[in-house]
């Protein structure tokens, strides 16, 4: 990043800290590898608590596994500490009070006069080697009865690459004897087909408080392009510009999104300037 972006981004961070994320979805969704690869690391977060208090990793990880979680944890990673994260871990076990803190969480933070406390953005996780199950109850809960406000959801559809083997079974026999690159071509075009017919979006586009975007993701583990995917897909739905360059310049996966945005609007010192007051 440029000096200038630089600067850019700390005149931002003054005004509204750093992009705040929550990641909602269940255990086996792929949220921790979708929050290291957008941070470019492999190594685990940081933690802490709501003022600010590093809390040992090791206590966290036995409480959450003993059930207890507590959503105002910040999750930081060293690798990029332009994030932010708090994770709703333990939502799609189906405890009421689970739901209910997520739900409260997200109608303090969507509304409080703390810029610096806001959340900017909700990640939905919803994991395709599930997709015939895709819509639980903890996603209609969430759907009908969380009100983001002006917070924009995005649906991570997480391994995504999951149906590949669902679209080779739906080969015709012609397609079956083909050489296994060809086959495999064949079957990547079905995976779409398969993932229409089962009308995910359709559902949760209906509901009272509908997502904004959606976005595929498959091979997290292997390459960063569902990041790209992802940074475009949210900076997209942000409804302040602001909020969009904060999110351009925090994040370090799509040199391409950074210079596109500095284009399109000159970014340079005064710039950042004239949209912070």
């Amino acid at each position: 990043m440029s000096a200038e972006n630089t600067d850019g981004f700390q005149t931002l961070q003054k005004k509204f800290g750093r992009f705040r994320i929550l990641i909602v979805g269940r255990a086996n969704a792929g949220k921790t590898t979708i929050l290291q690869r957008i941070c470019n690391t492999t190594e685990k977060p940081e933690i802490y608590d709501g003022d600010g208090n590093k809390l040992d990793l090791s206590q966290v990880e036995g409480s959450t596994e003993r059930g207890i979680h507590n959503i105002e944890n910040e999750l930081i990673f060293r690798s990029n500490k332009k994030f932010v994260f708090h994770d709703s871990q333990g939502f799609e076990a189906g405890r009421e009070d689970e739901f209910l803190q997520m739900k409260k969480f997200i109608a303090d933070r969507a509304n409080t006069t703390i810029l610096k406390k806001r959340i900017h953005a909700i990640w939905f996780c919803i994991p395709m080697d599930e997709f015939e199950r895709a819509i639980l109850r903890a996603e209609e809960m969430f759907f009908e009865e969380c009100d983001p406000g002006n917070v924009p959801v995005v649906v991570l559809f997480t391994k995504f690459d999951a149906l590949l083997p669902v679209a080779l079974g739906k080969l015709i026999p012609a397609d079956r004897r083909l050489p296994p690159r060809e086959r495999l071509s064949k079957a990547e075009l079905l995976m779409e087909g398969i993932f229409d017919s089962a009308d995910i979006w359709g559902r949760l586009a209906q509901m009272k408080h509908a997502p904004k975007f959606y976005v595929q993701i498959g091979g997290m583990d292997k390459s960063s392009e569902g990041c790209t995917k992802l940074v475009e897909a949210t900076t997209g739905v942000l409804g302040e510009e602001a909020l969009q360059m904060l999110l351009v310049s925090a994040q370090e996966v799509n040199i391409a999104l950074c210079v596109r945005y500095a284009v399109r609007e000159w970014v340079c010192v005064a710039d950042w300037q004239s949209i912070v007051p």
